[in-house]
């Protein structure tokens, strides 16, 4: 077995929106998507409704044998994993024809239910220039206001 390297570089491009990151997760209209981050990728934030909607959907209602209910920890570790694996496969994509990341990527999952399509937005925080991936069902990234211009 080989050892290779899990990171691949990112390039970001010029054209990645600036937005006030800081504010959503003050705000709670978005939230981290990730546990832990040891600073070795991009931060991981979905969008407060998107969370509300894993929450009912692993956490709430009847408990049936194919579908028990988990804690939201569990389903915070299974969001991170995820939108992990998503990212990888992006970065690896636009690294593979060496382009910089796009602002938006649409992908088909059934992470946030039923499948259906998940909008990814790569982003810098305004104030600290740190890139980051928003991702969520493309009603509650539109809810994020992002494409309207401040």
């Amino acid at each position: 077995m080989t050892d290779t390297p899990r990171t691949v570089a990112a390039r970001i491009g010029d054209d990645l929106p600036r937005i006030d990151v800081i504010g959503l997760a003050n705000t709670r209209r978005i939230m981290h998507a990730e546990r832990h981050n040891d600073g070795t990728r991009m931060p991981l934030f979905i969008p407060s409704a998107s969370w509300a909607r894993l929450l009912e959907l692993h956490c709430m209602g009847d408990e049936a044998q194919d579908r028990p209910r988990l804690s939201p920890s569990r389903v915070m570790e299974g969001l991170e994993q995820a939108l992990g694996r998503i990212m990888t496969e992006i970065v690896h994509h636009d690294a593979q024809h060496d382009e910089p990341l796009r602002p938006a990527y649409s992908v088909t999952s059934d992470l946030f239910g039923a499948e259906g399509p998940v909008d990814i937005r790569m982003v810098v925080d305004g104030a600290t220039g740190v890139a980051c991936m928003l991702a969520g069902p493309p009603v509650d990234i539109a809810g994020l206001g992002l494409d309207n211009p401040a």
